[in-house]
């Protein structure tokens, strides 16, 4: 090798170009994956507001996208000074106020994903036979206890990390953050279980018939959070409680989360969507075969609406 030839960094300061350069580039896709999901979770909003379901699936996939757009919108805002640091001008405050926000959206998402797989797996149950009996507002009742209990928990952080008891090492603010933590990891691990066993339910039952499109889309949604929600909140809470996170896992974590939220809109499309029409389908009629209301415009026979979760035997 010719000693005149230039060297590359690899010292400190090329590890630290190319963590920049790093950074830039995810957090330029994630920009990118939050405007399509605020899209995507922006027309499931239209569409169920604007038709009345009576179909309980309906109900959690209403707060999910809820939730899921107030969180790409504060998402969004939130990585302008790591993607333009020095030249954002929004202030700390803001900066402050949209990921309490954020975080608050997270733990909503979080209870209403592990509400709908517990309730999913309890239909599945070989003893639950009729999911039309179930009580007619339970749906509605989980959601608006999954929306208080996080907000609750979000004024609990709020009053133990602001002044007078100050910063996340003083004791207040700790415990507060690792009662966060306990809430988080119980959380998923109901989703995980729950989850497992829907599958196992669908894969070993009787006659193995398969799991309508809802049953499906909350399986799916518990695999989205394993590789996206999960990471993401696993770095907020080090970050709050000061422990020490791997390189790079910071700008992973913010691309997992946005691109669960927009795969989310997506998985929910196709699921409805029959085969062999294109894409040439209504939305809505295509929404309405997601939430497991089968029967077809112009059908000579009406199909049987179906509960939460598709008798598999």
């Amino acid at each position: 090798m010719d000693p005149t030839e230039p060297r590359e960094h690899t010292g400190p300061r090329g590890d630290l170009q190319e963590d920049e350069a790093f950074s830039l580039v995810v957090l330029s896709l994630t920009e990118a994956l939050g405007l399509a999901g605020l899209l995507g979770n922006g027309a499931l909003l239209w569409l169920l507001g604007s038709t009345v379901y009576r179909n309980p699936c309906a109900i959690y996939l209403l707060d999910t996208a809820c939730a899921d757009l107030i969180f790409l919108g504060c998402h969004m805002v939130a990585i302008v000074p790591d993607l333009l640091p020095g030249q954002s001008g929004i202030p700390g405050f803001v900066q402050a106020s949209l990921a309490a926000l954020r975080f608050f959206c997270y733990l909503v998402r979080l209870a209403l994903l592990a509400a709908v797989s517990a309730e999913q797996c309890a239909a599945a149950l070989p003893g639950a036979r009729c999911p039309c009996r179930r009580p007619r507002h339970l749906a509605t009742a989980l959601c608006a206890l999954s929306w208080a209990l996080c907000l609750l928990l979000h004024l609990l952080l709020s009053g133990a990390c602001s002044q007078p008891f100050g910063a996340p090492g003083r004791a207040p603010c700790r415990a507060a953050w690792l009662a966060a933590a306990a809430l988080v990891a119980a959380l998923s691990a109901a989703v995980c279980v729950a989850s497992l066993l829907l599958l196992l339910r669908a894969e070993r039952g009787p006659q193995r018939a398969p799991p309508g499109a809802f049953p499906r889309l909350v399986l799916l949604s518990a695999l989205l959070f394993l590789f996206g929600d999960l990471p993401f909140g696993i770095y907020w809470l080090a970050r709050s409680l000061r422990w020490r996170a791997p390189r790079r896992f910071h700008a992973l974590s913010l691309l997992a989360a946005g691109l669960d939220r927009a795969a989310k809109p997506v998985v929910c499309f196709c699921l409805g969507r029959a085969r062999g029409r294109g894409l040439r389908q209504p939305l809505a009629l295509v929404l309405r075969r997601a939430l497991g209301e089968d029967a077809e415009p112009g059908a000579g026979s009406e199909t049987p609406r179906r509960g939460l979760v598709e008798e598999t035997a």
